[in-house]
This record gives C-alpha cells, sequence and structure tokens, in this order.
C-alpha cells in the first residue's frame, strides 16, 4: 500500500519557495534505482524511479521570491514528471521537490490556503 502524503503543515516549513508551476522541461532522468529487496509478489515493493532535472514555468509565487523559469530536481520518487505537469510545487533551499507526490501531493486549493 503506498504511504499516505506528508502533513503540508509539516512540510511547509522546510519550503524556501512555493509556486504554482507546469513542467516546462523535463532536462535529465538519473539512473534506474535499484530494485528492493522484497518478494516480487507483493504488489507495492517501495520501488522507486529516477531522479529528473526539471525547468518548471511559474506561473504564480506563493512564498519566497522568484522570477521566470525555475531549475529544481525531482529526487527519487515513487512518481516520474513530464512536460506538461502542473500544481503547487514545494521548493527547498537547495530546490530540490518536497513532497513524496511531487505537484500532486497536496491540493493547490489547500497549498494556496497554507501560504496566507
Amino acid at each position: 500500500m503506498a504511504k499516505p502524503p506528508e502533513p503540508l503543515e509539516q512540510i511547509l516549513p522546510d519550503a524556501f519557495l512555493v509556486v504554482e508551476a507546469t513542467v516546462k522541461e523535463v532536462v535529465a532522468t538519473g539512473p534506474k534505482p535499484p530494485e528492493p529487496d522484497k518478494p516480487k509478489e507483493w504488489s507495492d515493493r517501495g520501488t522507486l524511479n529516477a531522479s529528473q532535472e526539471l525547468v518548471l514555468d511559474v506561473k504564480r509565487v506563493l512564498r519566497g521570491k522568484h522570477d521566470g523559469d525555475l531549475k529544481v530536481t525531482k529526487p527519487e520518487a515513487g512518481y516520474m514528471v513530464k512536460a506538461g505537469t502542473k500544481g503547487a510545487w514545494l521548493v527547498d533551499k537547495n530546490h530540490v521537490v518536497l513532497g513524496r507526490y511531487g505537484p500532486d501531493t497536496w491540493a493547490l486549493e489547500k497549498v494556496v490556503a497554507a501560504c496566507k
């Protein structure tokens, strides 16, 4: 079974920048992480997808300051993104995307409300 997302209130303090944005480009994809040592018959083995280097087209800044496109790293995670993926992006001071499920971790409206 997939883990539920972390509570927004727990992650938001670590967000140096919060933006509403769309993936403009996937610049690079890292190597596929090794398969976890779990039984093959398990439906959720905790398999991770590769890290990605992304360029985000920022529509609106909800916390912090930023102009123009934003380069970020999506760490190894249970999800991948492609150009056109949009939503709220929480980014730490090293420009690493926070949240277990990227922009799908929390509803945009909830993030907007939390940033006010």
